[in-house]
């Protein structure tokens, strides 16, 4: 299990939309933004539908990584924190529980759109790179 240097936990937590990466059953590389939890371990997600492209990739394949970055002109300014995940389904439980009351701390828009039944899905970190920080 790899561990967050202090900065590269400042920066996930500063954070509101991360890019997750997957594989497809081709090769390609399936990228899209999304909403995250973090609890300063491990990353949570919710799964809207196992049934999405994301979630059918990991099920698939377990390669995946996800993307937090920050832009600037000013190139001197960019930094970011790439991390390679074990995404892992979350069942119905007190972990889910929990990762379903940190997205909604987070976002406020959740409180009106997840149930209390939400799968989730939580990403353990592998491998993390960072620059920048």
């Amino acid at each position: 299990m790899v561990t967050f240097m202090d900065k590269e936990k400042a920066f996930v937590e500063s954070q509101r939309v991360m890019r997750f990466n997957s594989l497809t059953p081709d090769g390609r590389i399936h990228s899209v933004p999304i909403c995250f939890a973090f609890d300063g371990v491990n990353l949570y997600a919710h799964a809207k539908s196992r049934g999405t492209r994301r979630w059918r990739d990991i099920l698939e394949n377990k390669t995946s990584s996800v993307e937090l970055d920050y832009y600037s002109d000013d190139w001197s300014q960019l930094k970011g924190v790439l991390i390679d995940v074990n995404p892992v389904f979350v069942e119905p439980g007190p972990e889910q529980k929990q990762a379903l009351i940190m997205l909604r701390d987070k976002y406020e828009q959740y409180w009106g759109m997840l149930d209390e039944a939400t799968s989730m899905v939580r990403m353990e970190p592998t491998r993390i790179v960072s620059w920048g920080l």
